[in-house]
Parts: structure tokens; C-alpha cells; sequence
């Protein structure tokens, strides 16, 4: 009777960022570069740079699962970062530490998949449950670009 069970539970979705720095970015300096694990973008989105870069913590309250922060040099094309979210987990924030804003774009928000069940029967993994994306950043700020 057993063998007509199955289990079932909620799976975070995996994501996958891949960096590409222009050789001009930053005035030829290192970018600092935040990556936040979100419940809501709300506040990501309205906050200003200084508040998020000085106390991120404090201004996202909550809604901050996790963050990491690295440094690209310009012209640097291959820093991936990789991972699993949170089943609370709905956005990645990417918050790029420019020495002048002069107008750029220095965040985004990406959408994460929702949690997916996974039983003992799934045998393989559908490829919408990961985040993928190509975040290029340039002396105009930071995008996401499609191949």
C-alpha cells in the first residue's frame, strides 16, 4: 500500500547571473556590485542609492533574504553567480556601486520563478525553474541583454 504514496514539497528556483563589464565602466576602475535576494522589490525600487548603499539592511528590513557583493574590473566577461533562492525568495536585486551616477542606471530587479512542488516521481528539471540572465554593465549602467 506504501508504494501509491508520494511526497511532495516546495523547491526554491535556481538562478544564474553571468557578468560582463565594459572596458570603459567606472572610469576604468573596479564596480562594486550588490546582489540581493528579495521577498518584494518595492522598496529596492524607491529607495535612493545612498540609503541602499549605506544601510541596506535597515531600508529593506524583511524584505532582504540574503545579499553578496563582488568586484568587476572593466572589461572583465565571465563572473558568474550562481545559487538557489528561498522559497520566500520573488526577486533578485542588482545594485551596481558607480563612483558618479550622472544619470545611470545603477539597479534592477529580476523576477524569480515561483517555487515549484517537486515529488520523488519528477525525474528531471524544467529548465523554467531557473533564473537566467546576461547583466551587462556600461557607462550608461546596468542591463540585462539577450543573446
Amino acid at each position: 500500500m506504501s508504494g501509491c504514496l508520494s511526497s511532495s514539497r516546495s523547491v526554491p528556483s535556481q538562478y544564474s547571473l553571468h557578468f560582463q563589464a565594459h572596458p570603459q565602466i567606472n572610469n576604468s576602475a573596479p564596480l562594486k556590485v550588490r546582489v540581493l535576494l528579495l521577498k518584494s522589490d518595492a522598496d529596492f525600487m524607491s529607495a535612493d542609492f545612498f540609503s541602499l548603499q549605506n544601510n541596506a539592511q535597515t531600508v529593506l528590513g524583511a524584505n532582504l533574504l540574503n545579499s553578496d557583493e563582488f568586484f568587476l574590473m572593466p572589461g572583465q566577461l565571465d563572473k558568474t553567480l550562481s545559487g538557489q533562492s528561498s522559497l520566500d525568495a520573488r526577486y533578485i536585486g542588482v545594485m551596481a556601486e558607480y563612483q558618479a551616477l550622472d544619470g545611470k542606471k545603477w539597479r534592477i530587479s529580476l523576477p524569480l520563478p515561483a517555487p515549484t512542488d517537486s515529488s520523488i516521481y519528477k525525474f528531471w528539471k524544467w529548465s523554467s525553474d531557473e533564473l537566467e540572465a546576461k547583466v551587462f554593465l556600461d557607462v550608461n549602467g546596468i542591463r540585462v541583454i539577450n543573446e
